[in-house]
């Protein structure tokens, strides 16, 4: 009896362990989605260009870059359609114009 008394004291540790494993494992994924979600919205991030989008496009057309941001010249966008890049929205809500960002030719 005196085993069945032990295995079931390991039995409740096991358990126990488990519970504490997975709250740390829980703790970690809020954190990594708060992480990821942030990143999404500060760059601007597509379902498509994370690889989540199922829609295919048989023709893909590039337009040419319209805006430019000032702290990243490398950082281009069309304008018109589709969402905001991060970096559009940021100056924009710090007060500037979209004009500002057009590239000059």
């Amino acid at each position: 009896m005196e085993h069945m008394e032990h295995l079931g004291q390991l039995d409740q540790q096991i358990a126990e362990l488990q519970s504490r494993r997975q709250a740390i494992l829980d703790a970690q994924r809020a954190q990594v989605l708060e992480d990821t979600r942030n990143n999404i919205r500060r760059f601007g991030l597509t379902a498509h260009e994370l690889g989540l989008s199922t829609k295919s496009k048989a023709v893909t057309v590039v337009r040419e870059a319209r805006y430019a941001n000032p702290a990243n010249p490398s950082q281009t966008w069309p304008g018109g359609k589709g969402k905001r890049p991060g970096w559009v929205r940021e100056h924009l809500e710090r007060g500037g114009q979209l004009e500002e960002l057009l590239i000059k030719r």
